[in-house]
């Protein structure tokens, strides 16, 4: 498997992870070389975040570590780059029984995608990992091919 998902939360003071506090989860796809192909912020709760509880991430460091065939090097030879996020919205709670939107993920062109999904016997995991995408948002893209008769 060539895909990482990385989840960073901070700990407590016993050293246990701290629920209340901020979530980074990173998906690193090392396919066609090391990329980021989705970093997501969220707050615990729906709290909101705030500048001062954002994690500094050293990104370049953290896909280097996991890429094959590369050696980082030692953490203490290497000061973390500060990683500036504008300030976020905060975060708007489910309603009971709501599930949270996921982020939309454009398709490209309607012929690209189609051309992909037959090249790859028409498997959507295929195509969600030819695009870079989770499986769902393939399979929507392929759903809507599909009903607008683009798809057989």
């Amino acid at each position: 498997m060539s895909e990482y998902v990385i989840v960073i939360t901070p700990t407590g003071s016993d050293g246990e992870p701290d629920l209340t506090g901020p979530q980074t989860t990173v998906r690193v796809d090392t396919t066609d070389g090391p990329r980021i192909v989705e970093l997501t912020v969220r707050a615990a709760g729906g709290s909101g975040l705030h500048n001062r509880t954002l994690p500094t991430v050293d990104f370049d460091l953290l896909v280097r570590a996991i890429s094959p065939g590369t050696t980082a090097p030692p953490a203490d030879s290497v000061a973390p780059a500060p990683v500036s996020l504008a300030p976020l919205p905060a975060a708007v709670p489910a309603a009971p029984g709501e599930e949270r939107p996921r982020p939309y993920r454009k398709m490209p062109d309607t012929d690209v995608v189609v051309r992909v999904y037959e090249e790859l016997g028409g498997s959507v995991g295929a195509v969600a990992k030819r695009f870079g995408v989770p499986r769902h948002t393939a399979q929507a893209w392929v759903s809507r091919l599909r009903k607008q008769g683009h798809i057989d």
